[in-house]
């Protein structure tokens, strides 16, 4: 039977290059059309897999650099995942069960500033009865318009919760689909005669 494992390597090597030539081409997209970027966004657009991403390190520093001055320039992220971390399925439980809590908190106190409000109106509407209404409605408008700006600023964090909480699936399912490649990689060597010690490799199962 013929060798043929050079010729496989020279075309794994082949299409390699040209998939991360995808992937360059895909974040200069983003980077000018002004798109988040991130692992899992850039694998999207140029139909590669993250771990192609990770495993070269000109690709991931170019993409940890933009995605963090992407950061610094929008509003504060209240928690960053680490670039090379592989997130487990217990982590992203714990993960989504914070950001739960925090939403649902958040919106607690949302109802409480609304219930706060209606009940201020209501008793400074009573005092006002009595007194000249001007200054007393002036008082109020700048009382609704405070609560108005916390109530904008908690609906604010509640989304940029949610965003976290959809970058975290992303990041975890393309673990996932690393950790996968990395054992098809595997069990594909396989296929091959023997091993350099003469033995037949074991095969991993996902």
């Amino acid at each position: 039977m013929a060798d043929n494992s050079a010729a496989l390597r020279r075309a794994r090597r082949h299409d390699s290059h040209l998939k991360r030539q995808q992937a360059a081409d895909a974040l200069a997209a983003l980077e000018q059309s002004g798109e988040a970027v991130s692992f899992p966004a850039v694998a999207r657009r140029a139909s590669v897999s993250v771990s192609l991403l990770y495993a070269d390190p000109e690709l991931a520093s170019r993409i940890a650099t933009i995605r963090d001055r992407q950061r610094q320039a929008g509003p504060p992220r209240a928690w960053q995942l680490p670039a090379h971390s592989l997130v487990t399925e217990q982590s992203r439980r714990a993960c989504s069960l914070a950001l739960a809590r925090s939403a649902r908190r958040l919106s607690g106190e949302v109802s409480v500033l609304r219930d706060r409000l209606a009940r201020q109106l209501g008793a400074d509407a009573d005092i006002a009865r009595g007194r000249a209404m001007s200054p007393v409605l002036d008082q109020l408008e700048q009382r609704a318009a405070g609560l108005e700006a916390d109530n904008h600023r908690l609906r604010r964090r509640i989304t940029q919760l949610e965003g976290d909480m959809h970058e975290l699936t992303d990041t975890l399912d393309a673990a996932r689909a690393m950790n996968r490649e990395l054992i098809g990689e595997l069990n594909r060597d396989e296929r091959s005669p023997t091993t350099p010690t003469g033995q037949r490799p074991t095969r991993l199962r996902p």
